[in-house]
């Protein structure tokens, strides 16, 4: 089953008063909506995940603190949640680190749905989209990286995450 998986496209990220906001990349949620709107059209399955944290997280101490639970930087942003409403067929998984299958349901998800294609859109390329893809292909799922539907904080790592993820994980960079 073909899916859409949107990493991490939360108000901490994607706006500029976001803990972790960086200039630009909120210039890929056009690109996002436009391939939720396809994959509804299509009635596939969509899955979001949302970097949880706590307070006082240990990953606060390579980073900011961000997407505290409960928050309302920790939200998805409203953009795709309107475009999502009532969408009977969007699964949405917490995690705590930079893979969506950490500490998560996200394996879960993809058994009940039973998923094997996935298409990717998120942020942040070379963090969490790069180390969920890695993931994914080393479960042999077939993955499709959307490049205009994901971004960085940097320009250079974002081009060294997409080559990572074509050249070494073998996933398509679309």
């Amino acid at each position: 089953m073909k899916c859409l998986l949107i990493v991490d496209l939360q108000k901490d990220f994607v706006y500029p008063d976001g803990a972790l906001y960086s200039e630009g990349v909120e210039d890929i949620v056009p690109e996002v909506l436009k391939l939720i709107r396809e994959f509804k059209a299509q009635n596939l399955p969509i899955i979001t995940t949302a970097d949880t944290h706590v307070e006082n997280d240990k990953e606060f101490s390579i980073w900011p603190p961000h997407c505290i639970k409960n928050t309302e930087g920790w939200k998805i942003i409203p953009e795709v949640e309107n475009e999502l409403k009532n969408y009977h067929l969007r699964y949405n998984t917490v995690k705590s680190r930079y893979s969506a299958f950490y500490n998560s349901n996200f394996e879960d998800i993809i058994k009940k749905i039973n998923a094997d294609e996935f298409h990717v859109a998120g942020l942040v390329s070379n963090i969490c989209v790069l180390f969920t893809v890695e993931d994914l292909k080393s479960r042999w799922y077939d993955v499709y990286v959307h490049e205009k539907a994901t971004n960085s904080y940097d320009k250079e790592l974002h081009k060294f995450a997409m080559r990572e993820i074509k050249e070494v994980l073998g996933a398509e960079v679309v």
